[in-house]
């Protein structure tokens, strides 16, 4: 299994994964923005629809004023992002992301889709975007894990 480390320092590793980890996100926000990543964190506890998620991420994200609240518009954000200084690039730090995935399944297939394009959008450019999901209680079987070490 590949670790958080090995993943930070490589730019074509950028991709979404499943997080295994018991370090506090505070130390892993701490861990991620000292290897030179922007880190934006989301709080998926009270995340179990699309409108919450798109509230989060706007919030997490800094989403300048005009964000649409849709689909296309979150999409147009994540492959943006020009407004956030990118450091070495970007990381999606998604905490507690079961309750969207359990309650949503279907907008949370459009809202993985859209991630999963927008690592590949950054994966080629000076600040790839790595988006890590915590405690998917087995929801998302499907991604690759990694391990914080």
């Amino acid at each position: 299994m590949p670790t958080l480390g090995a993943v930070l320092a490589d730019p074509a590793a950028a991709g979404v994964y499943r997080l295994v980890s018991g370090t506090p996100t505070a130390i892993l926000r701490r861990r991620i923005e000292r290897a030179g990543r922007r880190c934006f964190v989301l709080d998926g506890g009270a995340i179990a629809d699309k409108a919450a998620f798109l509230r989060a991420c706007a919030e997490a994200m800094a989403f300048p004023a005009y964000f649409g609240r849709n689909w296309d518009a979150f999409n147009d954000c994540v492959t943006d992002l020009s407004w956030v200084e990118g450091g070495r690039g970007y990381v999606l730090l998604y905490d507690r992301a079961a309750p969207f995935i359990r309650h949503a399944p279907d907008q949370w297939a459009v809202a993985l889709d859209i991630l999963q394009g927008a690592t590949d959008y950054w994966r080629d450019t000076p600040t790839p975007l790595l988006v890590l999901l915590r405690r998917t209680e087995g929801l998302a079987p499907q991604l690759p894990r990694l391990h914080s070490r």
